[in-house]
Formats: C-alpha cells, structure tokens, sequence
C-alpha cells in the first residue's frame, strides 16, 4: 500500500468511528486521489497519516500530551496544498 492508499484508509477509519471530522474529510480525500499532484511532497502526506492516526478531538485540553489536534492537522494540510 503507498502512502496515498494509506492516507485514504487512515482518515476513512478515523471518521467511521467517529472520531474524525466529516468537515475535513474531503480535503484529506482529495489529497489521497491526488497522488500525482502531491507525489513531490510525500513526506507531507505522511506527515498527515501519522497526525490522523494520532488524531483525538480533546487534544490539548488535559493531559493527552501525544495527541494530535485538529489545528495541527489542518496546518500540515495548507503546507500540502500550497503551489
């Protein structure tokens, strides 16, 4: 599986159970069907495949120090999809 398959598969399960935002998930699947487009800078789509997985909707309100917010998602995502 590549990293696109992977992104795709990764941000599916997320939102299926519920955790990841319906919001956001067009944008994380476009750059998934898109492996042509984002293929130079795959060290971002990886990037975002680990912040998904690590993905919680209480980050930074407590102590869920490893946790990913969806800021830091939405960050890495500008960074993809910028010219």
């Amino acid at each position: 599986m590549d990293v696109f398959e992977e992104l795709r598969e990764v941000a599916l399960r997320q939102n299926a159970e519920g955790e990841f935002p319906e919001w956001l998930l067009a944008d994380v699947l476009g750059i998934a069907d898109d492996p042509e487009r984002y293929g130079d800078r795959t060290h971002l789509v990886e990037t975002l495949v680990s912040q998904i997985r690590e993905y919680d909707p209480f980050a930074g309100a407590g102590c869920f120090g490893t946790a990913v917010g969806i800021e830091e998602i939405r960050a890495t995502l500008r960074h993809l999809t910028l010219p």
